[in-house]
């Protein structure tokens, strides 16, 4: 135990220790995914109080080093860096890591994945990089601008998957994006991936933290009833599983391997020739 443990409130001491168990099986996870693990194991009660004692509790441990800082991400607040290098060597071995050949014209369809939570964003990118599937972060609704770049690269046998909070605003978002696109002339399948009233009753998940008012929510509550429910409540493993499922389900992978051996073969050809190059 760090210093400060041994007086500290045993219910806080819980908390903590069943959060460090949690981010040692699944991380890194964002503040408000470790929170919604912590609730579905009764450890804290579904609370905006909650939320913020929870996020005291976990800066407490990470500065006594009782969890490690890395196992707690914040997508929001990341340094923009400028990309340097130690040399040319070193450029060699970065542009060699980087090389990607294009899968998507041997795939019969090209798949997106959009994402209503930015702060879910590096669980997205980790899953998805094998399959190079480009991941767009709307933060809500998307803007104009988003709708016509997606319009100029879709087309009608395209497909776009869906992942965002069950709420009036969630379920509707889909319908706006289908309907913004179709606009400006691309159909491509829109498909909400996540989360899903089948999700909140077969996890039992929590319900959000705020229930602010949305013009709505008549709708909603009328087929649903009166509950709303986060996207970061799905449990890690599921939400991992859920995205790679919804791809491989819409990808030739036969077609995928094909492209992957060629790619590594590329990789140590152009490895080969940069370090010619830097030697």
């Amino acid at each position: 135990m760090g210093a400060g443990s041994v007086s500290r409130h045993h219910k806080t001491q819980a908390l903590i220790e069943t959060a460090a168990a949690i981010l040692a099986e699944h991380h890194p996870m964002t503040l408000r995914q470790v929170f919604y693990r912590l609730v579905s194991r009764q450890v804290i009660e579904n609370s905006r109080g909650a939320y913020q004692a929870c996020s005291k509790a976990l800066v407490a441990a990470r500065r006594e080093g009782l969890i490690p800082w890395e196992r707690i991400e914040d997508r929001l607040r990341q340094p923009r860096q400028v990309a340097m290098w130690d040399g040319l060597g070193h450029f060699a071995d970065t542009a060699a890591a980087a090389y990607r050949r294009n899968i998507w014209a041997e795939q019969p369809m090209r798949l997106e994945i959009w994402l209503e939570k930015d702060a879910l964003s590096g669980i997205f990118a980790d899953a998805l990089a094998p399959y190079g599937v480009t991941l767009n972060v709307g933060r809500g609704f998307d803007g104009w601008s988003s709708i016509h770049d997606a319009a100029g690269r879709l087309g009608d046998d395209d497909a776009i998957l869906y992942f965002g909070d069950f709420d009036p605003s969630g379920e509707d978002m889909v319908r706006s994006l289908r309907e913004r696109l179709a606009s400006l002339g691309a159909r491509p399948a829109l498909v909400k991936c996540a989360l899903t009233f089948d999700d909140v009753q077969r996890y039992a998940l929590p319900p959000d933290l705020t229930k602010a008012g949305d013009t709505r929510s008549k709708a909603f509550v009328a087929r649903y009833g009166d509950i709303a429910v986060e996207l970061d409540a799905l449990p890690l493993d599921v939400l991992r599983d859920r995205i790679i499922a919804e791809i491989e389900n819409r990808m030739d992978l036969a077609a995928l391997d094909r492209v992957r051996r060629r790619e590594r073969a590329e990789r140590r050809q152009l490895a080969e020739a940069l370090a010619e190059l830097g030697s």
